[in-house]
């Protein structure tokens, strides 16, 4: 199902509202009574034009509510069962759904209910964290209405855009607005994992629920997923282009291939350029490059000023502009040679960067019932904790008052054994926990910086959860 309305929006989207705006203020000549005459009151143009919009607007979400989807996920985590649910996008007369990453995170089910209010349980087909984007797999046994993407390169701020969705639970809700900005650089959620989309900004309510579904513009055309809302009015959308790309792009052994430069950036801003004396320099500045990485085989150090990037020059100074430039490079493929002008010690060189495949940034994390999480260590928690290496589980939360906390063990260890199995990755931490759940202790040993400490874990303190532990709803 692809929903084109051009022919209408030309007619009156190029000048309907200011049309409208003034018409409708225009006094209306009197007219002979209906009574006398027989005939309808007359209706000013401005009202005719409004309602012209309304009709339109009407048409435009009824015909995109079809391929609108709900979706309920349960999941697990820690010692308690939660129900969240969102939006989906069917995107394939097959049953193929687009929905945020952060909806179905941890699923143990997927339910996914259509339009006329059938339900199917779904699976993953795809999942990426950095975009907040999973691609979802249902069994219908009849070909599905669907939708198209469309190119959100072509996206300007201030036109008119719809979001549909599930707010709270109120299947296939719709909203009204403007896109506000593009381009817009959100933090990541607290998973740690950065976000990388270059995120439209609509005004248009993106409330609990609404994640996973579509944004239109006027056309009826798909021009994104929304993602999330922040604050009252300020909704934001992964554009329809990065859903294309990550639909699309080659994936080996579960992994989505990305470009990896093997470099940290910051924003170089004119203050920062000021003082090392260079007022005029603008460029990106390199805070660090891992030995082993892409950047620093080809030369490049901490504190070199990169100003041009794979042929075009680059004015890196917010936030904004160093996530366009992390997108650049994760949406180019391993292997590619990417050309690199940088400035150090008053001089320009000239390099080749040989982009490898990214490191794995999704964190496989591990919600325990004894009150600790534990992650996979990826290069960036490698680097950010100064640990040697990324073997072990990684504690990132300790709950006051449990099990983990009353041990000793602490946020920044690196489980190492359960008493005596080796802990590598995060199924030999789930293997290791289910051979002792019965036991009254075990012990954890685990890596402090360089000092080994033992943490001897008491399951009556705070033990496996079962099965009837209440559970939490939530929207996302």
């Amino acid at each position: 199902m692809k929903t084109s309305l051009s022919p209408l929006r030309s007619a009156f989207l190029s000048g309907a509202l200011a049309a409208a705006i003034c018409l409708a203020g225009t006094p209306v000549q009197a007219q002979p009574s209906p009574a006398a005459e027989g005939a309808a009151p007359a209706i000013s143009p401005g009202r005719a034009l409004f309602s012209q919009l309304q009709d339109h607007i009407i048409d435009v979400s009824d015909k995109i509510k079809s391929t609108v989807v709900h979706i309920e996920v349960l999941s697990k985590v820690g010692h308690q069962r939660r129900k969240t649910t969102g939006s989906g996008l069917i995107i394939s007369p097959e049953g193929k759904i687009v929905t945020n990453y952060h909806v179905i995170d941890k699923a143990q089910l997927i339910t996914v209910i259509l339009d006329d209010k059938s339900k199917y349980t779904a699976k993953i087909v795809r999942d990426d964290q950095q975009t907040d984007l999973a691609f979802l797999k249902i069994e219908a046994p009849q070909p599905l209405p669907y939708a198209t993407l469309a190119d959100s390169d072509k996206v300007k701020v201030g036109e008119w855009v719809i979001a549909v969705g599930n707010p709270y639970g109120f299947d296939r809700t719709v909203s009204f607005g403007i896109v506000s900005g593009k381009g817009r650089f959100v933090p990541g959620a607290d998973n740690g994992v950065p976000l990388i989309n270059d995120f439209i900004q609509i005004d248009a309510m993106i409330d609990p629920g609404n994640s996973g579904g579509p944004l239109i513009n006027m056309d009826g055309e798909v021009i994104g997923i929304n993602s999330m809302g922040m604050g009252r009015g300020q909704g934001f959308t992964i554009p329809a282009n990065i859903v294309k790309d990550v639909d699309n792009r080659l994936e080996v052994e579960g992994k989505i291939q990305r470009g990896w430069m093997g470099v940290f950036m910051q924003p170089f801003t004119e203050e920062y350029a000021a003082f090392i004396g260079h007022p005029t320099l603008r460029g990106l500045l390199v805070s660090d490059t891992p030995a082993d990485g892409p950047a620093h085989k080809a030369g490049l150090r901490s504190g070199d000023v990169i100003t041009k990037f794979n042929g075009h020059e680059v004015n890196v100074d917010t936030d904004e502009a160093l996530n366009r430039i992390k997108l650049e490079v994760a949406q180019l493929l391993p292997q590619a040679k990417v050309p690199i002008e940088y400035f150090r010690d008053g001089k320009l060189y000239n390099t080749t960067v040989v982009l490898a495949v990214q490191p794995s940034v999704k964190t496989e994390d591990i919600d325990t019932s004894y009150g600790f999480v534990a992650n996979e260590i990826t290069i960036t928690m490698e680097l950010e904790y100064r640990l040697l290496g990324r073997d072990g589980m990684l504690v990132t939360k300790v709950e006051k008052g449990s099990a983990a906390a009353n041990s000793g063990l602490a946020v920044g260890d690196v489980i190492t054994h359960i008493n005596k199995m080796p802990i590598l990755k995060a199924e030999d931490l789930t293997k290791a926990l289910t051979k002792v759940k019965s036991d009254k202790h075990f012990l954890i040993t685990a890596k402090r910086g360089l000092i080994q400490v033992y943490c001897l874990i008491d399951t009556s303190t705070y033990g496996q959860a079962d099965d009837s532990d209440d559970s939490q709803v939530a929207e996302d």
